[in-house]
C-alpha cells in the first residue's frame, strides 16, 4: 500500500479539479457530490497531463487536447476511448490520502 497525503479537503472546490503529487504519480483530484475522485492526471489519449484542469459537467471531464470525456463514476471514456486509471481516495481529519498502487481500473 502506497498511501499519500495529497492534500487538505479544504483545497478543492466543487467542479474545479486541482494536481497532486503522490510519489511518482502525477494525480487528478476533484470533489463530487462531497466525495473525492482520485485519477491520474494523464488522458490516456495522447498522455496530456493536464486533467485537473479539465472543465468538469457532472461527472464527467472533457480533455482540452482532442476533446475526448471520461465519467469519473467510472473511468470510462464518453467521448473516445480508453480508461482513466483511478485510484482510492479517502479524508481524515481534513486531509485527503490517496492509494496510487492500488487503482481501481
Amino acid at each position: 500500500m502506497a498511501e499519500f497525503k495529497a492534500a487538505r479537503i479544504s483545497d478543492l472546490t466543487p467542479r474545479r479539479g486541482m494536481q497532486a503529487q503522490c510519489g511518482d504519480e502525477d494525480v487528478a483530484l476533484f470533489l463530487i457530490n462531497n466525495q473525492v475522485v482520485a485519477v491520474s492526471n494523464y488522458c490516456p489519449h495522447q498522455h496530456f497531463s493536464k486533467l485537473h484542469e479539465c472543465p468538469l459537467d457532472g461527472t464527467v471531464i472533457t480533455c482540452p487536447m482532442h476533446g475526448w470525456s471520461y465519467d469519473l463514476a467510472t473511468g470510462k471514456s464518453v467521448i473516445g476511448s480508453g480508461v482513466l486509471r483511478m485510484f482510492p481516495a479517502r479524508v481524515s481529519n481534513g486531509l485527503i490520502f490517496v492509494d496510487v498502487n492500488n487503482d481501481t481500473d
